[in-house]
């Protein structure tokens, strides 16, 4: 019942804001902020706070999530789901972040014990991962065809098959614990290092041929992608095969390496548009691809939480910065993008217009 409420609540909220404020476009990457607060709750806030805190932080999600699915029923609606969102073969990678944050609201009702729902949604998000896969394909196939015209705009959004399929791994067996079929899970696993090591090489491929020292427009938000989607794979072999410690520690360890080297080049990028745009411009502007950044540190602080035990003790010299810092790293960056975001909507509102946000936006 209070699922039904909230949703009824959002509806008419939706409904307001678009007559308000005209049509209120939504991008395709929109599930972002769902797996960002998603892994944040996961990562952060398990076994802190109060029941209290986590269950706002719970509800709070559910109404993010009720607000996007809203807002893709009304494109679709208005005959322009196919423009919008699955047309292009770039910016329809981002449909990813719609199994992603699926899979995320799968893992957190199995905490709160909504078996029967999270199990429908499970088998749901199979469903949109087997379209999805079509999808990619066909996308596949346009770039091969024509990569020399496409080569310029590939980014890390490209990884997200691999994001994708890893979290119905992850979300497989928090909905059937170890009655998840093995099989599956290790078909899906194999399936998400293809997707990563083909979209990878396609990512490097396109900054060894227009390498850039500007990198304020040739550098990507989405390239954290890079790090996040190996973390994930992390974590998907963790909850399917916890076993292999050595490979998971392997797996870790290049996965801090990734994060450093693409946060690195972040700080040089930050420090580029500072100079050449100023602060506000160059680093407070809002773009929904911002948020894959959260989920990223997210997803490799949920992987670092999640190391089993084992003898290596430089990778638990390493681990413990990161158990300390990112978490203020990633409450501070939640806080910052929501400061964004409203002040965003907000101005839109004054103004009566809404603009159309780039999926693939720096």
């Amino acid at each position: 019942m209070t699922f039904l409420l909230l949703f009824i609540t959002i509806l008419l909220l939706a409904i307001i804001v678009n007559l308000k404020v005209d049509r209120l476009n939504i991008s395709t990457v929109a599930g972002a902020p769902i797996m960002a607060m998603g892994i944040m709750l996961k990562g952060i806030f398990t076994g802190v706070g109060t029941p209290v805190i986590h269950e706002i932080l719970f509800y709070f999600i559910i109404s993010i999530s009720y607000w996007v699915i809203i807002h893709y029923t009304f494109d679709l609606l208005q005959g322009e789901f196919f423009s919008s969102h699955i047309k292009d073969p770039l910016s329809s990678f981002s449909i990813g972040t719609w199994i992603a944050a699926t899979s995320i609201m799968t893992v957190l009702l199995s905490d709160k014990e909504f078996l029967v729902t999270s199990h429908i949604l499970l088998y749901m998000n199979l469903f949109m991962w087997l379209l999805y896969v079509v999808l990619i394909v066909r996308n596949y196939l346009f770039i091969f065809q024509n990569i020399t015209s496409f080569m310029e705009n590939i980014h890390g959004g490209l990884l997200l098959p691999c994001v994708a399929t890893q979290s119905i791994v992850i979300s497989g067996y928090h909905a059937y614990g170890v009655s998840f079929p093995q099989l599956y899970a290790n078909i899906l696993l194999v399936l998400g290092i293809i997707f990563y090591l083909l979209n990878l090489c396609l990512i490097v491929f396109r900054y060894y041929r227009n390498l850039s020292s500007d990198l304020t427009d040739s550098w990507k938000n989405t390239n954290c992608i890079i790090h996040g989607a190996m973390s994930i794979t992390g974590v998907s072999i963790i909850t399917s095969h916890v076993e292999a410690s050595t490979f998971i520690a392997m797996i870790w360890l290049t996965s801090f390496t990734l994060f450093l080297i693409v946060e690195i080049i972040e700080i040089i990028r930050a420090i580029q548009r500072i100079k050449k745009l100023g602060w506000k411009e160059g680093l407070f502007i809002y773009f929904p691809t911002q948020w894959a950044r959260i989920f990223t540190f997210g997803m490799f602080l949920f992987f670092t939480k999640k190391l089993p035990m084992n003898d290596y003790s430089f990778i638990e010299f390493l681990q413990n910065p990161v158990l300390v810092l990112l978490p203020i790293m990633i409450v501070i960056l939640i806080l910052i993008e929501i400061y964004l975001l409203s002040t965003h909507y907000l101005k839109n509102f004054k103004t009566k217009h809404i603009q159309q946000l780039p999926s693939h936006e720096i």
